[in-house]
């Protein structure tokens, strides 16, 4: 059962989570936020998987990154330009739907037969996006809020991650 689904996402403070969008989810989601946590720093990895849930955290608490879910039949390489791709992951699907959840739940969502899968992801312009922020940062104190409003909208897009899944052997 294969297919993908892409759109630019509203995060909440800079995460997103690629999710069973079905099950409670709400223990997995804790667990992944602990495992994207660098112990002693107030940094994090950019992913974190636990059972149901891969979070992903973005460049900025402000990123709204486009994203694309691609649910295999097989196993694929990573490896294609220019992607900068994660070390592969876990996740467990037991409704057989899989969820993008941002700042307003679910915005994406497409099937996938319940099972685990391996999950790779791939990001680009996260240090284009970085960058980006701090010059809308150090723009503030002098602008309004909408023109702040509007500089972080034109980021829109600006940080791009492709998830792709397949069902783990």
């Amino acid at each position: 059962m294969s297919g993908n689904a892409e759109a630019i996402i509203d995060t909440e403070d800079g995460t997103f989570l690629v999710r069973d969008a079905l099950a409670d989810t709400y223990a997995d989601q804790g667990a992944a936020a602990r495992a994207s946590r660098i112990p002693g720093s107030r940094g994090g990895r950019m992913l974190g998987a636990s059972g149901t849930v891969l979070q992903v955290r973005c460049a900025h608490q402000y990123s709204s990154p486009w994203v694309r879910v691609e649910v295999l039949d097989g196993a694929v390489e990573a490896g294609e330009e220019p992607w900068e791709w994660a070390e592969p992951s876990g996740l467990t699907v037991v409704s057989g739907r899989i969820g993008v959840d941002g700042q307003a739940s679910v915005v994406l969502e497409l099937d996938a037969a319940p099972g685990r899968y391996v999950a790779l992801v791939g990001h680009q312009g996260r240090g284009e996006m970085r960058e980006a922020a701090v010059r809308v940062e150090e723009g503030q104190a002098a602008v309004g809020g909408e023109a702040t409003y509007a500089a972080w909208q034109r980021l829109r897009g600006t940080e791009k991650y492709l998830v792709r899944l397949w069902p783990a052997s």
